[in-house]
């Protein structure tokens, strides 16, 4: 019995996902290049190649490195200071994100939970506790805790003199503007 991955051309089994098999009208690399979403028509058309280019500029000589400590991009909320050692935002079609959050004295991040995505910590330094569902843990350096979807969760600097720094990794990734507005659902204490 022939595997369904192969056929018999002239009495020999071929396998038909080799790039030797017999090409008809089209099929292959040609049939891609220099056509179809190479060649965008329509009303949007236009709109849409402009956009294309202009991220591709934004994108040119963006180091795909950084170091956790001297942010390209910041984000502040009360009494935490976000940092983005890689631009990750020109590249809207990542699958994840992440940051360092530096948690200042006696200050928290407001209970919540995100309905679909997952969320790690890693504390890089600094001590406090972090809250999952209803068990509390306590958060020293090089801790790791992983968020599944529908978790509440927190965290509290308790240090008087110290920031709490966790390496926060948000999966899947989310549109800043939306981000805002609908990635965390405040849970009202």
């Amino acid at each position: 019995m022939t595997p369904e991955f192969l056929v018999k051309r002239k009495g020999k089994e071929v396998n038909k996902l080799s790039k030797d098999r017999p090409r008809s009208g089209g099929i292959g690399r040609s049939f891609y290049r220099n056509q179809g979403f190479s060649k965008l028509g329509g009303l949007e058309a236009e709109k849409t190649r402009a956009a294309a280019d202009a991220l591709r500029r934004a994108r040119e000589g963006v180091p795909l490195n950084g170091n956790l400590f001297k942010p390209v991009v910041t984000a502040d909320f009360p009494g935490a200071p976000t940092w983005l050692p890689v631009n990750w935002l020109l590249f809207p079609d990542r699958k994840f994100d992440y940051c360092l959050i530096n948690l200042k004295p006696g200050c928290d991040w407001p209970l919540h939970l995100h309905g679909y995505g997952e969320e790690i910590y890693l504390v890089i330094s600094g001590h406090g506790r972090v809250t999952l569902g209803d068990r509390d843990y306590e958060a020293t350096q090089h801790d790791v805790f992983h968020i599944p979807p529908g978790t509440p969760h927190t965290m509290v600097n308790t240090s008087e003199d110290q920031d709490l720094c966790i390496f926060a990794v948000n999966a899947p990734a989310v549109w800043p503007e939306l981000r805002s507005e609908y990635w965390a659902v405040p849970i009202e204490g």
